[in-house]
């Protein structure tokens, strides 16, 4: 079968870290009726953008009494330019977050509406799952909608792990194992690296800080009950630098720095890389990669993360919003604003739509299997249909944690790779930061665990 998933620019999206595969991008030019509220995206690629305009813009502006005036932006230029927007009163209707961390900035700056009335006359907290209403609130009143989500999971090929008699590992002994038998073929037992892009790295460390440490003790670092100094955590860095320098990790530290994320898809696509943890953004592309190596698009699978601890449970899903809309403070006309973010999310069809067409991740809301349309890949709906039903729900790093120690985790983690600090060291830092940004009330509220 034939999957509606278009070929993507992997270092535009990664630019983005999850501000790619959204539901911000539009169409059109500056121009326009004048009364009309203003909106700003950016598109991966010409085909997302005719699609979002036929099926979003098009057809809020003829069904509506509201008109939407779309601006253009480079999909890796979005949030820098709405923040200096922001700062400078000069902000579109519609202000653009690459996650809850910047929304609560925001709000805190009154640089956005409250949307409570809206979430009402919506049914938004109704709607949306559970933990990313939570997220969409500043002391209990909503200031944003998030737009898109996704998750990190395990990278594979299926006809590698054929080959070789690999299955997805599900504990950290089968990882192990299997890291020590690629290593033995000659493979790079999981894909590594972050040139071209630093904050590459938190996909990794968000992976291992879920999978190592856990849900429950990340709730606790999270809000503020147990340090980032654990033990769980140490330990986690520890082993994570053990397998670095074995080379399991992108091939080593030598190499750490000269990998990219298309060089690691490419990588298992060719069957030189066994295994890669990243984001869910990679559904849209990763087939791309098997066809333009010469190999089968069918033969990349995803299972979801395995448990490098006893005290973490197999399969971990780390939630992550990619996108979360606030209306301007300054908005002309917030309910027409307001209207057009219930178009983005409240029409289960749509959305999905545009996740079978063009690969582009859903709002958070539940979705059942009769509600994809014919042509899902259905590698990508088995994440949307297993993420709802699951007890098993983490923390991707961008998303929960607030925005110099999530700096910090990526920047400080490149010292450990070249040895300049010692793990406990790493912890040490993060836990500096981290206590005084939530002092502050900069740090997004967690989702209690299941």
């Amino acid at each position: 079968m034939t999957y509606h998933l278009p070929r993507r620019d992997m270092f535009k999206i990664a630019g983005g870290a999850f501000a790619g595969a959204t539901l911000l991008s539009a169409c059109g030019g500056s121009g326009g009726d004048p009364s009309s509220i203003e909106y700003w995206g950016a598109f991966p690629t010409p085909e997302t953008e005719e699609y979002f305009r036929a099926n979003f813009i098009d057809s809020f502006n003829s069904s509506t009494p509201h008109s939407v005036r779309m601006s253009t932006k480079q999909l890796t230029d979005l949030a820098s330019l709405t923040d200096t927007a922001v700062s400078s009163g000069n902000a579109p209707d519609i202000i653009y977050s690459p996650g809850p961390t910047t929304s609560i900035s925001y709000a805190q700056g009154l640089k956005t509406l409250e949307l409570d009335d809206y979430a009402t006359e919506y049914g938004w907290d109704e709607r949306l799952l559970p933990w990313a209403a939570q997220l969409s609130r500043v002391e209990d009143r909503m200031y944003s909608v998030p737009t898109s989500y996704g998750s990190l999971v395990l990278y594979y090929n299926r006809a590698v792990f054929e080959e070789n008699g690999w299955t997805p590992p599900t504990t950290r002994a089968e990882f192990e194992e299997l890291c020590e038998d690629a290593d033995s073929k000659g493979l790079i037992p999981v894909g590594a690296g972050n040139s071209g892009y630093p904050a590459q790295s938190e996909w990794y460390l968000t992976c291992l800080l879920n999978a190592a440490v856990g849900p429950n003790r990340l709730y606790d670092i999270l809000t503020g009950a147990r340090d980032w100094t654990d033990d769980s955590v140490v330990e986690a860095m520890e082993m994570m630098k053990e397998q670095l320098d074995k080379g399991w990790w992108g091939g080593g530290a030598d190499r750490y720095f000269t990998n990219t994320d298309p060089d690691m898809c490419t990588g298992l696509a060719t069957g030189d890389v066994a295994m890669y943890m990243s984001g869910t953004w990679s559904f849209s592309s990763m087939g791309t990669f098997f066809a333009d190596s010469g190999n089968d698009p069918e033969d990349w699978d995803w299972a979801p993360l395995p448990s490098l601890s006893d005290d973490v449970e197999p399969g971990v899903y780390p939630l992550a919003i990619g996108t979360a809309l606030s209306i301007s403070s300054g908005s002309k006309d917030p309910d027409a604003a307001a209207a057009f973010l219930d178009h983005l999310v409240g029409d289960t069809g749509r959305s999905l739509g545009y996740l079978a067409e063009q690969g582009e991740n859903p709002p958070p809301v539940a979705y059942e299997s009769s509600d994809f349309p014919e042509g899902t890949d259905p590698r990508v709906q088995r994440l949307y249909e297993e993420i709802p039903a699951s007890t098993n729900l983490g923390y991707a790093s961008w998303t929960f944690l607030p925005p110099e120690t999530n700096t910090a985790l990526y920047t400080e983690f490149d010292k450990i790779i070249t040895g300049d600090i010692e793990p406990a060291e790493y912890t040490e830092v993060l836990n500096s930061m981290f206590l005084q940004e939530l002092g502050s009330g900069a740090s997004p509220t967690p989702f209690t665990p299941q």
